[in-house]
């Protein structure tokens, strides 16, 4: 028996949305996940003797208006149907949309009032990297946790602070609505997907076939830290470049107010009011950043690392680092390094 001769029956109705400006990758990686997740189930059932094999989905594509949609990278992907006929599913996915999502979200406003009027009816939604936008415009997130990818998390967090933004995590799931944090993630969440509506065991086929890891991770190692320099402190703009030059020496943060003329706690005061950090937190994001580049650009020991970023004890370092960054300096190492 083909796949495509299987009965459908009892299977979990999936919608993927296909939208202007979303990624091509994340739309194709979903469909290709569920119907790898679809032909392993069959085999499985048809190696048991099972005499009508069944899908574990029933994969549908829609786009608002049912033409072809122009997709990030140019390429078009064509829909089967349009989004408003779609009047009942099982659950709906939602698509990454790289660096374009801030630009297609005016355009997304149907996709997410229909996406709101499906979960009333009990639909669930599922968001790839910035689709979390997408689900959040239309209101349905308020109140609940969320992820997306870490370098959009503090502008989410700017138009949608009713969310509870766990930009730490690579999937969140909270009362039907799960959500995923960057490219790579979107894996993480489609095989929590096969897990949660077909099976653990072929999410384990899954993961064995197409060679992905079915644990999910943090974006943490993955997170760049952006220091705030877009205010109009010019003094407090002074002291960022000094520590950027200076950060590895000890530090006396009482000794760098008097050298810039500021009384303690105005210095305090005014570096957390332009930067959104105390200058003990700044100094150590600083410090860690730099800590990644040797790591990821040289062999240099860990203890000269730790010495290099203005840090004497290699023991207290590495547990700040795995602490900050979610992986130990030696992991982080063969991980990233060039």
């Amino acid at each position: 028996m083909s796949i495509t001769q299987s009965n459908r029956s009892g299977s979990v109705r999936v919608t993927v949305v296909m939208a202007p400006y979303s990624s091509s990758a994340s739309i194709s990686a979903t469909l290709e996940m569920l119907e790898s997740a679809n032909f392993l189930n069959v085999v499985k059932q048809q190696k048991a003797g099972a005499p009508n094999p069944k899908m574990l989905f029933d994969i549908e594509t829609v786009s608002m208006d049912g033409k072809p949609v122009q997709c990030s990278g140019g390429l078009s992907l064509t829909p089967q149907r349009t989004m408003d006929s779609v009047t009942e599913t099982d659950l709906i996915i939602i698509p990454g949309f790289l660096f374009n999502i801030l630009l297609a979200l005016p355009l997304l406003m149907p996709v997410s009032k229909w996406l709101a009027n499906l979960y009333d009816k009990g639909a669930t939604i599922a968001t790839i990297c910035t689709g979390a936008f997408v689900a959040a415009q239309a209101g349905i997130l308020d109140d609940k946790q969320a992820t997306t990818h870490w370098y959009y998390a503090k502008e989410f967090k700017r138009r949608f602070p009713a969310v509870t933004l766990m930009d730490q995590l690579t999937v969140t799931d909270d009362d039907g609505l799960i959500c995923s944090g960057g490219a790579s993630a979107a894996t993480d969440m489609l095989m929590y997907l096969v897990r949660k509506f077909g099976s653990v065991d072929i999410a384990a086929e899954c993961s064995k076939k197409l060679l992905v890891d079915s644990c999910q991770r943090s974006q943490l190692p993955y997170m760049q830290y952006s220091f705030k320099r877009n205010h109009e402190d010019r003094e407090i703009a002074a002291v960022q470049n000094w520590l950027d030059k200076h950060f590895e020496q000890e530090i006396v943060f009482d000794q760098l107010a008097k050298q810039f003329n500021f009384g303690q706690r105005n210095f305090i005061r005014r570096f957390k009011l332009a930067t959104g950090e105390t200058p003990n937190q700044y100094l150590q994001n600083l410090r860690i950043e730099r800590a990644k580049y040797f790591l990821e650009t040289t062999n240099t020991s860990l203890e000269r690392v730790t010495y290099q970023v203005g840090y004497e004890d290699s023991n207290s370092f590495r547990r700040l680092f795995k602490n900050r960054v979610g992986l130990s300096p030696a992991d982080y190492r063969k991980k990233f390094q060039v």
